[in-house]
């Protein structure tokens, strides 16, 4: 196994998620994605909501008139335009609030086979004084997944319904960080177990080689 993974079940002091036999790699750089982006969202901001979706690609079958299959199936590329593009929408719904939704992503494409499609796990972390339910996260992610396959299969966005998942790990409406809470300790490390599930190794080795372990939006350190 490569030597940026980890088997332990604490990593830079907190508890992951490897297994439920504790023995399951996971990839340290996506570890570090998520506690870097989780230590800096709650040192910034008062309240911290952080969303996981789970996004599947498109089922296969629909064949045109040519004899061609027409359905488009998402890839890397096309999430860091989805990204973008809830990005977008978050921050205009937000624009005539007071607080800057600040939102920050991290994301991962994985596969059960090597002929498989790739599916992707997201991980949003926002101002939770400026957005104040993790579904709204969902509808700005599913909105772009259907804009970006209607676009490319030409057909309407109702065809793509339901691909994106709101996340059971997410709770009634995503996790909660407050700096103020007697218990922002426990919520923090409660984050980044839920996240790190992005992080483990078992369904990324089909993946192309070549391929980014993980993704994450820029950290600014100011």
């Amino acid at each position: 196994m490569a030597k940026d993974t980890t088997t332990g079940r604490k990593y830079r002091g907190y508890t992951i998620n490897n297994g439920q036999d504790g023995n399951l790699h996971c990839h340290t750089k996506t570890l570090d994605q998520i506690i870097d982006t989780v230590e800096l969202m709650a040192a910034k901001h008062s309240k911290v909501f952080s969303v996981r979706l789970d996004i599947q690609n498109t089922a296969t079958g629909r064949i045109g008139n040519n004899g061609q299959e027409i359905d488009y199936a998402l890839d890397s590329k096309d999430m860091t335009r989805i990204i973008e593009s809830a990005t977008r929408t978050l921050n205009s719904k937000s624009k005539d609030g007071k607080n800057d939704p600040d939102v920050h992503w991290v994301w991962t494409a994985e596969k059960t086979s090597p002929d498989d499609k790739p599916h992707f796990h997201v991980n949003a972390f926002v101002n939770g004084n400026a957005i104040h339910n993790g579904y709204s996260v969902k509808e700005a992610v599913s909105r772009a997944v259907k804009n970006k396959l209607q676009n490319a299969n030409n057909t309407p966005n109702e065809s793509y319904d339901g691909l994106v998942n709101f996340s059971g790990s997410n709770g009634a409406k995503g996790k909660l960080i407050e700096r103020n809470s007697p218990e922002v300790e426990d919520q923090i490390n409660d984050v980044v177990f839920a996240g790190s599930y992005l992080a483990k190794v078992r369904t990324k080795e089909f993946n192309s080689k070549g391929s980014r372990v993980s993704s994450c939006t820029r950290i600014s350190r100011k």
